[in-house]
């Protein structure tokens, strides 16, 4: 899936590029998750974990949404094989990692980042 493959270089090629695949998981995890094969479902997970850290930290979603959205995605990695534990430690690892990394953003960086996240998801909203 080139969007998956895009995204996780992104994220490993800069810290704060995380937001930026957060955004392009945000309208379309659960749908996407259906698409994938069974062996990307681990990176599906963290991904989502990524997302929810980024999004969380942004204050961009209510909890509510990104608890909404989490279950969405693990039911979907579920119908691909992946085990809801399996979901969850891959998904919990990402977060507590992501926030760290977030944490350690400058305020300027966290202002850019955060509109960035934020206009991307209002943009999905529409």
């Amino acid at each position: 899936m080139p969007i998956f493959n895009q995204a996780n270089a992104i994220v490993s090629r800069r810290r704060n590029a995380v937001l930026v695949a957060a955004a392009l998981t945000l309208s379309s995890s659960a749908a996407f998750a259906q698409q994938a094969a069974p062996g990307q479902m681990p990176s599906m997970a963290t991904l989502s974990g990524q997302m929810h850290a980024a999004a969380e930290y942004c204050n961009a979603y209510t909890a509510a949404q990104l608890d909404q959205m989490k279950q969405q995605q693990k039911t979907a990695a579920s119908a691909h094989g992946m085990t809801p534990a399996d979901f969850d430690t891959a998904f919990s690892q990402s977060y507590t990692k992501t926030k760290g990394q977030l944490g350690a953003l400058s305020a300027a960086d966290k202002e850019k980042t955060c509109a960035q996240l934020k206009a991307m998801s209002a943009a999905g909203a529409k």
